[in-house]
């Protein structure tokens, strides 16, 4: 797996690292950012969600103000994972 990564641009068609951004038929997708992540930034969060195109299909970004890369386990986290369940039950 390693090496595959590695070598992926000197092998050509789909490999271990593909990426369909087109699939028409993958589940809703949600991207969470804090507002001070500096590992993941809401900037990239935001560039990454504008990569999977297809139509149909549901993609979106939300950022946490004041929440830096570990939201997950800053005090708060409750309000993040609410809301990650509550969108992903309004778009099942």
């Amino acid at each position: 797996m390693v090496w595959s990564g590695s070598l992926a641009n000197l092998h050509p068609g789909h490999t271990d690292t593909y990426v369909n951004f087109h699939n028409a038929e993958r589940a809703p997708l949600l991207f969470l950012s804090g507002e001070d992540d500096h590992v993941m930034p809401p900037k990239v969060q935001m560039s990454n969600a504008r990569h999977y195109k297809a139509e149909g299909t549901t993609t979106e970004v939300k950022v946490f103000p004041g929440r830096s890369h570990l939201m997950a386990v800053q005090d708060g986290w409750q309000e993040i994972a609410d809301y990650a369940l509550d969108w992903a039950l309004a778009h099942s």
